[in-house]
């Protein structure tokens, strides 16, 4: 199965995109390529954020929203280090900041938007600490129709404290950073994974710590009383020898949860590790899982990729992840049964440099279409920069 879906990658036509370089910081962007020219269908690509001297980061660790056609997506502004030398290019301890780019035209535009937050986000440690964080009071109305919340961390092991924050208008203003409650664990690497269940009720789905301080195992909670009680449903599998982490949720018709989980295995031998994507399920509204398998084959890329999923309005599914072996790129898979199947991979875009790319989020916009963001490069030692496709599943 592996093997059949890289000679499809590797037969797939580059699209050949170059970014200039020094690129001026990009506010409105436009597109940056049609698979068009590339011989594959009509679906486009666009930047949403590049800037000399930036490393634009990491979407799936901050989160994308949508009201329609209106998108809001977050990510990191990191100091680029110039030198690619097979790891992230940033700068050591520089500050990361959180921002965020807007579409108001279903992912074919953008402006980038930096709020006046209370926090930056840095992978070393600070500034953000546990006293800096607030217990929230509760009696915030989830249903309020302009809401949004983002779970943020600022690194993966028990010290690294995470937060959460809210917006009452499409996250022009944040309020926060809340605490959110370890529940027993010895720590939280919170991404963005919820859904609005009642008013004062949601459903969230969080990275905890194992009981060495690393990262991690997946769990399922509920977050209520407006916002300040939180409760431990379920655990995804016990706690495993490497790690799975950063889960992607949906619900079926029938109420089941589904949740797909970034895996890394440890090996012995030449290959010390292998990632995959893996899908649990929840009959009894997250409190037992079990596990379907893996849905990806295995890659050896470095750590492998998240996922992004999406249930969609025509009652289909899709989830999209980033390739971290050869040839890089952005892939999906479409469900025609809620996730209980998966069809054969698809290629969004296969024109990356190095291995340094993917990290998407999805929303579907209200035509009906996929919009996936993610960080992506086309030459090693250049900038990284936000994206985003736009694709249908008769793209393909």
């Amino acid at each position: 199965m592996k093997n059949k879906l890289i000679d499809s990658r590797r037969n797939f036509i580059k699209s050949g995109i170059v970014l200039t370089s020094g690129l001026p910081f990009i506010q409105a962007c436009g597109l940056l390529t049609s698979r068009e020219e590339s011989g594959v269908d009509s679906t486009q690509n666009y930047i949403i954020f590049s800037q000399r001297g930036r490393y634009g980061g990491w979407p799936a660790n901050h989160g994308i929203w949508n009201w329609g056609d209106e998108i809001l997506i977050s990510f990191q502004d990191c100091e680029h280090s110039g030198e690619w030398r097979n790891r992230h290019s940033v700068v050591p301890d520089c500050e990361r900041y959180t921002i965020f780019a807007r579409s108001l035209v279903g992912g074919r535009s953008w402006r980038i938007e930096r709020p006046a937050i209370k926090y930056t986000t840095d992978e070393t440690g600070g500034p953000v600490t546990t006293d800096d964080l607030m217990l929230c009071p509760g009696s915030i109305d989830f249903s309020h129709p302009d809401f949004c919340a983002q779970f943020t961390l600022s690194g993966t092991r028990a010290r690294n404290p995470s937060w959460w924050s809210y917006s009452l208008d499409r996250g022009h203003h944040w309020i926060g950073p809340y605490s959110i409650d370890p529940m027993g664990f010895t720590g939280v690497n919170a991404r963005t994974d919820y859904h609005v269940l009642l008013s004062s009720e949601m459903m969230v789905f969080l990275t905890v710590t194992k009981g060495n301080g690393d990262e991690g195992r997946v769990v399922c909670a509920k977050l209520s009383d407006g916002g300040a009680k939180w409760e431990l449903l379920g655990c995804l599998g016990d706690e495993p020898a490497g790690w799975e982490i950063m889960p992607a949720s949906a619900q079926r018709k029938n109420g089941d949860w589904v949740v797909i989980v970034r895996v890394m295995e440890p090996l012995t031998g030449e290959n010390s590790k292998r990632f995959c994507l893996k899908q649990y399920v929840s009959s009894d509204g997250g409190k037992s899982w079990r596990c379907d398998g893996p849905i990806t084959p295995y890659t050896t890329g470095p750590g492998g990729n998240p996922s992004a999923l999406v249930a969609m309005k025509n009652g289909n599914w899709c989830v999209s992840y980033g390739m971290r072996d050869e040839p890089f790129g952005m892939c999906c898979m479409f469900s025609h049964d809620e996730g209980r199947s998966w069809l054969d991979e698809k290629i969004l875009r296969t024109d990356a440099a190095c291995w340094d790319i993917g990290y998407p989020c999805m929303v579907e916009n209200a035509r009906g279409e996929l919009v996936v963001g993610y960080y992506y490069n086309t030459r090693p030692d250049e900038e990284r920069f936000i994206a985003a496709t736009i694709f249908t599943e008769d793209d393909f």
